[in-house]
């Protein structure tokens, strides 16, 4: 499982490769709306290997620049790297069902509402204003990938009379309890701990020139904890 946890962003890589390859394989038997619910899981994966390895940088990003009341060993709270496994691979779930229930209009929301809003809110606006940037690591899968894939899917399900507004309700409800329930209530609550086992390793703090960018934003770097994951 520790494996798991420190390489969970590279693993995420075969399973994208995967659905690329089911992609490819049978793209003229699949519908264009599981095409888009397919590709923005690609996208996903791209993203999360772009927040945590290259360049990488989140992890620090949220401890100090998004959570810095929280106080803490920037290493291990609020984000380590046991909820951070948590709430990522939670989030292939989240993204993968509505690619093997396409007809479940409002899982597909869900999944569009969440890159198309949710993430632009927080790695364009929020991170941005408060790292004094134009990029930080996440927001290039999301403007070319979460954000034109999302749009497509809206213009489709909505075009087609396929989407109720039910299904807006529904997808905003399922949207909801991944954020709330999985992420806020689980992943920041019973999983973070000042004390928790599961540091991130210096090398995953230090990426993405840590000391540098926090000072330019004007932002103090806080000392790592003296035992770091491994």
């Amino acid at each position: 499982m520790n494996y798991v946890r420190r390489n969970w962003y590279i693993l995420g890589l075969v399973p994208g490769t995967l659905v690329a390859a089911w992609l490819a394989w049978g793209w003229n038997d699949i519908t264009w709306v599981q095409k888009l619910l397919a590709m923005n899981f690609i996208v996903l994966m791209l993203h999360e290997f772009e927040e945590y390895y290259w360049p990488g940088g989140f992890p620090w990003i949220c401890n100090e620049v998004l959570m810095p009341k929280a106080g803490g060993p920037p290493d291990r709270y609020v984000l380590n790297r046991n909820n951070a496994a948590f709430v990522n691979l939670s989030g292939w779930v989240f993204y993968l069902l509505p690619v093997f229930f396409p007809n479940l209009i409002w899982l597909g929301i869900g999944q569009a509402l969440f890159g198309l809003v949710g993430q632009v809110i927080v790695h364009g606006v929020i991170i941005n204003r408060k790292l004094k940037t134009f990029y930080n690591p996440g927001l290039v899968a999301v403007v070319l990938g979460h954000v034109p894939i999302g749009i497509l899917y809206l213009m489709e399900v909505v075009g087609q009379g396929t989407a109720q507004w039910w299904d807006l309700i529904f997808g905003v409800l399922y949207l909801g309890f991944f954020s709330g329930v999985i992420m806020q209530r689980i992943a920041f609550g019973p999983l973070a701990s000042p004390t928790s086992p599961y540091p991130f390793s210096a090398e995953e703090m230090n990426r993405n020139d840590r000391e540098r960018r926090l000072r330019r934003a004007g932002i103090q770097p806080r000392p790592l904890s003296t035992a770091t994951g491994f």
